[in-house]
């Protein structure tokens, strides 16, 4: 049995900081396998752009995952959440939007869509699959699920592993990459990009299936810590 070392880049800290940087190393990585599928999650569509304009001079197809429609970033929301406050460029989008007299951000943007769409970029609009039903359980009976549970697992090595893995389910129920040859997944916390894993893909349906369920293969990069400024662990 042949045996494989490979390194993992860990950034000092979550954020969009990194989203340059870990579009570089997962374009390196998906290279060296010769992958032919990248999935990007992004409610812009910026961290998309920046992926496929990476990805330009390579065979390899980005897969732009966003939210279901309607779905958009609420000041007010964002002004209670610790992510918004322990991320300095975070905070200092919030800040611009705030001296804007914006109260609500929607998705990506008709340029930004004509964009993505010029580069061959396919787009998968729809529902977080760990954030449908449940969601609204959540919300408005104050029930806890198993969902919520599973997520919270991921989360222990940092939120962009549940976001890669849960867009890649999304894509594959798209019909948009393939289950049974490995992808590139690219996710982050909020906006931006610090995570990528390589990852075999499975149905939302048949993620724990004995044959054909999905599997991690490699964490590509990730955060080393999701310890904010406030001493708190962020997204938990």
């Amino acid at each position: 049995m042949s045996e494989i070392e490979r390194s993992i880049f860990y950034f000092e800290r979550a954020g969009p900081v990194n989203t340059e940087k870990a579009i570089e190393i997962a374009k390196r990585r998906a290279i060296e396998l010769q992958l032919r599928h990248m999935v990007v999650a992004s409610l812009s569509g910026e961290s998309a752009l920046k992926t496929a304009e990476a990805m330009k001079d390579t065979n390899v197809k980005v897969v732009c995952v966003t939210f279901r429609a309607g779905e958009a970033y609420n000041i007010k929301s964002l002004e209670k959440s610790s992510i918004w406050s322990e991320i300095p460029e975070l905070t200092k989008v919030l800040q611009t939007w705030k001296k804007q007299g914006l109260m609500i951000i929607p998705g990506s943007s008709s340029e930004v869509k004509k964009r993505l769409r010029a580069l061959d970029v396919a787009v998968v609009t729809a529902t977080d699959i760990g954030y449908n039903i449940n969601a609204s359980l959540m919300r408005c009976l104050e029930m806890k699920t198993y969902m919520e549970i599973f997520k919270e697992a991921l989360r222990l090595l940092c939120p962009g592993v549940h976001v890669c893995i849960f867009t890649t389910m999304t894509a594959a129920d798209s019909g948009l990459i393939p289950i049974d040859k490995e992808v590139v997944s690219l996710g982050g916390i909020e906006h931006g990009l610090d995570t990528a894993l390589v990852i075999k893909p499975s149905y939302s349906d048949e993620i724990f299936d004995k044959e054909r369920g999905l599997e991690i293969r490699e964490i590509i990069c990730k955060p080393r810590t999701m310890l904010g400024r406030s001493g708190f662990y962020l997204e938990r």
